[in-house]
């Protein structure tokens, strides 16, 4: 059980992860984040002295793990790679659809805007795509495919779901992730 420093720090977090998310780093502001979160202001200072650049980060964590979580468990459920890759386009294109094509991926409008000049944030940003290539490495392998295969397919696949999920908010349609899907699933091996 969390006590209620941690509970504020949480709400601050989930605060952050939804505004960033929704509207980008640059048009988030700490006054926002203090609304959106119900947290005093004093609060924020205190959590994340380091300022918007903390919150931020451990808010990319935060979404980094939710989107980890849901390639784990699309590979532990499936029998095999097409199942599992299946799954988790599905997953991320109900994502979308349940926040009106305002929530694609928790990391992608941060990478694009906070580059070297907030170095945790862009730090935060590439340990997500580290960890969900990994992620995607490791369960391609154990359905089966060389490591080899496994790492090419892997940033293949990231780089479609990425650019279709842009393009499907974009155009407010799942058409994009839905063609990533059939194009990904064509690539790999049927079990």
């Amino acid at each position: 059980m969390m006590n209620k420093g941690q509970q504020t720090q949480e709400k601050i977090i989930s605060a952050t992860l939804d505004l960033i998310e929704r509207q980008g780093f640059h048009s988030t502001g700490l006054q926002q984040i203090i609304k959106a979160s119900g947290a005093p202001k004093g609060s924020l200072y205190f959590h994340f002295p380091n300022g918007k650049d903390e919150i931020v980060a451990d808010a990319l964590k935060q979404g980094s793990d939710l989107i980890l979580a849901m390639i784990e468990q699309a590979f532990t459920r499936a029998s095999d790679a097409q199942q599992a890759v299946g799954t988790l386009f599905d997953g991320l294109i109900q994502r979308l659809t349940d926040s009106e094509f305002e929530k694609g991926c928790p990391v992608a409008t941060t990478a694009l805007e906070a580059r070297e000049d907030h170095p945790i944030v862009a730090a935060a940003c590439r340990d997500a795509y580290t960890c969900w290539t990994q992620a995607l490495i490791n369960g391609l392998v154990r359905t089966g495919l060389s490591a080899t295969q496994a790492q090419q397919e892997a940033t293949l696949m990231l780089s479609l779901l990425e650019g279709a999920l842009m393009l499907s908010k974009v155009q407010y349609s799942t058409a994009p992730l839905a063609q990533a899907r059939e194009a990904t699933l064509a690539r790999l091996p049927i079990s």
